[in-house]
């Protein structure tokens, strides 16, 4: 599986709804692989950061794109490669 469906795939189930993402989110999959993130490492930031905006919005689960909560999917990459 390549880098844009393997990431694709988990938001979608992470997030138990819809069919396909938004081109902004397409878009920002593409960035991330183009910077050589480990997709490893992305799947964890967004299900990290997913998960929290779950908790603070007091929700289940919804239209949430990647693009809503990019702002701490790139926060968690960040703490995630000065930890190596």
């Amino acid at each position: 599986m390549n880098y844009l469906t393997t990431v694709e795939q988990f938001f979608l189930s992470l997030k138990d709804s819809g069919l396909t993402l938004s081109a902004s989110d397409y878009q920002l999959i593409v960035e991330w692989e183009s910077r050589n993130i480990p997709v490893g490492l992305v799947c964890r930031a967004i299900e990290n950061s997913y998960c929290y905006f779950l908790e603070k919005n007091n929700r289940r689960n919804g239209k949430t794109s990647l693009v809503q909560i990019q702002k701490a999917i790139e926060e968690e990459i960040q703490q995630q490669i000065y930890k190596q």
